[in-house]
Order: structure tokens, then sequence, then C-alpha cells
């Protein structure tokens, strides 16, 4: 059964601490969100192609359109809101796109270094180690 009570209660009056580190959980999520909302809008108004945005969302998403950023973008926003909330079955949700992001990241980071793209491997290597990061965080905050 699917509980819309916090997992805690909230920190304001009660003494009690947010888990460490889930409020730059969910401010990486929102991030997320704002910057597939970006890719959204340059890819609808043709200014970018559809896999520029392969970073924030994964490729096969990326291919699918502006619609697929939107919805990724409004997905991620509900995860980070949950998750700042401290929600139960937002965390779990935010473990599953930080998993499938890490996932998606390999090829990334892969075709990189194969190519010997020093900024490809800057930065799929940054999205592995802040998503491997915030799944620490997830899993250890319970």
């Amino acid at each position: 059964m699917i509980s819309l009570e916090p997992v805690s209660p909230e920190p304001s009056g009660t003494g009690i601490e947010r888990p460490r580190g889930t409020a730059l959980v969910a401010l990486l999520l929102a991030a997320f969100a704002v910057l597939a909302s970006i890719y959204a809008f340059c890819i609808a108004s043709s200014v970018l192609p559809f896999n520029s945005g392969a970073w924030v969302v994964s490729e096969s998403v990326a291919m699918r359109g502006w619609l697929a950023y939107v919805l990724s973008a409004l997905v991620h926003l509900v995860a980070a809101a949950g998750v700042w909330r401290r929600w139960c079955w937002a965390r779990w949700l935010a473990i599953f796109l930080l998993a499938v992001g890490l996932l998606s990241a390999v090829p990334g980071i892969s075709a990189a270094v194969v190519d010997l793209r020093i900024g490809g491997i800057g930065v799929w290597g940054a999205l592995i180690v802040l998503r491997t990061a915030s799944l620490y965080v997830l899993f250890s905050a319970e």
C-alpha cells in the first residue's frame, strides 16, 4: 500500500533533522527536472537536435522527442518534491530514476573514453559520481 505520510515528522519545530544529504538529492533531482525542461523547450523550438540532452535523460528517451523530455522533467520534479517531503514512495522513485540514469551513463562514458573526449569523460564521470553518491544517501537514509 502506498502511503502519503512522511517517513519521519517535519523538521520545523520538532527538533528532528532531515536525514543527511536528502536535501542535496532533492536539489539534484530538481536540477535534472529544470535541465530536461530547458532541453524540451529548445528541442520543441528546433534550436537543438533530439539527442543533445542525452546526458540529462537516457539516449533512448532523448530520441523520442521533446514530449519525452517534458515527461522526464515532471517525473523528476515529483520525485524531488517527494524526497524533500520525505515520502517513502518518492524515495523509491528517486532510487529508480538515479539507477536508470546511472545505467544509461555507461555507454556515454564508454564512448567518451574510446574517443578520448576529455570533456565527455568529465561530464559523464561527474554524472556517475553524483548519481552514485545520491544512491548511497538514499539507501543509507532509513
